[in-house]
């Protein structure tokens, strides 16, 4: 049975977590990524418009996951649809749309009490986030 990397609690087994409809940890294991300020800031200028909605939120470790929809599907290549994950930890303050929105995100970091804050929005949907860690994960496919 798996571990989880933050605090060390048993994790149900894969076969376990799909039959109760609970998200497969690992998904992202081995993606490349990112948690470049500077490259996080330029990804999300040039996917102005694309796609993005809320995925999953961690309520134990304070994690929300949004997919970024950037690539491929029948109105493109026709290749399968390809999200990044934008996974925040730490995360302090949500507010964003229960639905689906075009992405207008911005990110900022500011200097906090004890460590970095990052500050992830969108003034067009009313999104804002603030959290004390950020990283993209390339190329997920929607399924996982």
């Amino acid at each position: 049975m798996p571990y989880c990397g933050f605090c060390g609690t048993k994790q149900p087994s894969e076969k376990r977590a799909q039959a109760m409809g609970l998200a497969v940890y690992g998904a992202t294991n081995g993606k490349q990524s990112t948690r470049d300020l500077d490259d996080i800031s330029a990804f999300l200028t040039k996917h102005h418009g694309k796609s993005v909605r809320l995925w999953n939120y961690f309520v134990s470790h304070c994690e929300l996951e949004m997919r970024l929809r950037h690539s491929g599907g029948p109105d493109e290549s026709k290749e399968p649809w390809l999200n990044t994950v934008i996974n925040c930890t730490s995360t302090e303050q949500i507010r964003l749309p229960t639905f689906e929105w075009d992405s207008a995100l911005t990110i900022e970091a500011f200097e906090g009490k004890y460590s970095p804050v990052y500050v992830l929005s969108d003034l067009s949907a009313e999104v804002r986030i603030e959290c004390g860690g950020i990283r993209l994960y390339f190329d997920i496919e929607p399924g996982m």
